[in-house]
């Protein structure tokens, strides 16, 4: 199979090769999935310029999150031959989604609804799946609290800003420049700051009366925490998602979480109860067939460009990327 593989780290356009690989075989809990959109994400180029803690050695096949169909299931594995699913992968060990074919875990993945394009079913699960996490299942959002989202041009702090006004919440999205101000705006936030242009803790302040945010959603790390522990209200909760102003998550002191009186938790899709699991598909999937969300796709790109389309993350992307791998239908491995 046809799978784009880095045998080094350096620059995406100088490492990534398409090169032909044994087409992996599923174990207990595993499937065998026929690759039919992938997510282009920043982690992705992080792993091939060796900043992903995940991936701290060569080679690297990147893609994390993919749609596609079963094609074999392993023992335990939740869905049948024939379904399609979204799944995160088993990158680490080399199984990433950019390729033809990759092994979906069974404990992460999820049936893809008959209404969602396979380029926004391939970004719906690390965006709202995580978002859902992180505001509903761990900061218990509640109507007309205030939530900041440090990153609002990303895919997942510009999902995060989508659902969270489906939820009933005001938001507040910082970005880099003016120019990204209009996008997080369109994505339904309430108030746009500019980074460099005054303080951010006084800004949400100001635009709090004072209080402060009562969520911060946090997708760039180490560059905003000092400054979004400053805006934080009393109470406050303090989501970790990503890290895409740094290397690694940032590190918050126990002292500062006692003195601001708030309380730190993390987001991931693999990492909740398979209740919380199924409310998330029920409301999540209502709110996409009511079109009160959708993922913002910024670009879907061939497989063939793939290392193209990841120069351009890390500040030149809106939204989600998406790689198209195959098409729907019966076909050989």
């Amino acid at each position: 199979m046809k799978a784009w593989r880095a045998e080094t780290f350096g620059k995406p356009s100088d490492v990534l090769k398409l090169v032909d690989i044994d087409v992996p075989v599923p174990g207990p809990g595993e499937a065998l999935l026929r690759v039919l959109a992938t997510n282009i994400g920043l982690p992705d180029r992080m792993m091939l310029e060796g900043r992903y803690f995940l991936t701290p050695t060569p080679p690297v096949t990147p893609g994390q999150e993919v749609v596609g169909i079963v094609e074999v299931a392993g023992p335990g594995y939740p869905f049948p031959v024939g379904r399609r699913v979204i799944s995160g992968v088993n990158f680490t060990a080399g199984s990433g989604g950019l390729a033809e074919y990759c092994l979906s875990s069974g404990d992460g993945a999820v049936t893809a609804a008959d209404d969602m394009s396979d380029e926004q079913a391939a970004s719906f699960l690390g965006t709202y799946h995580v978002a859902y996490v992180g505001l509903v299942n761990r900061a218990r959002a509640k109507l007309g609290e205030t939530l900041l989202v440090l990153g609002g041009t990303g895919g997942t702090g510009s999902t995060a800003i989508r659902l969270a006004k489906a939820l009933g919440l005001n938001v507040i999205a910082t970005v880099r420049d003016a120019k990204k101000a209009a996008f997080c705006r369109e994505q339904g936030a309430d108030h746009v700051i500019e980074l460099g242009t005054g303080s951010m803790s006084e800004q949400v302040r100001a635009l709090t009366g004072g209080k402060g945010a009562d969520i911060v959603y946090d997708t760039v790390g180490s560059p905003l925490v000092e400054q979004a522990l400053d805006a934080i209200a009393i109470g406050g909760r303090y989501v970790l998602i990503g890290f895409a102003g740094g290397s690694d998550f940032p590190k918050i002191e126990p002292f500062k979480i006692l003195m601001h009186g708030i309380s730190v938790t993390g987001a991931l899709h693999s990492v909740r109860t398979p209740d919380e699991r199924d409310e998330a598909i029920t409301v999540l999937g209502r709110l996409f067939s009511e079109g009160k969300i959708t993922v913002p796709i910024d670009r879907v790109v061939s497989f063939a460009d793939v290392p193209e389309a990841l120069e351009r993350l890390g500040g030149g992307v809106n939204g989600k990327l998406a790689a198209r791998v195959s098409h729907p239908g019966p076909g050989p491995l």
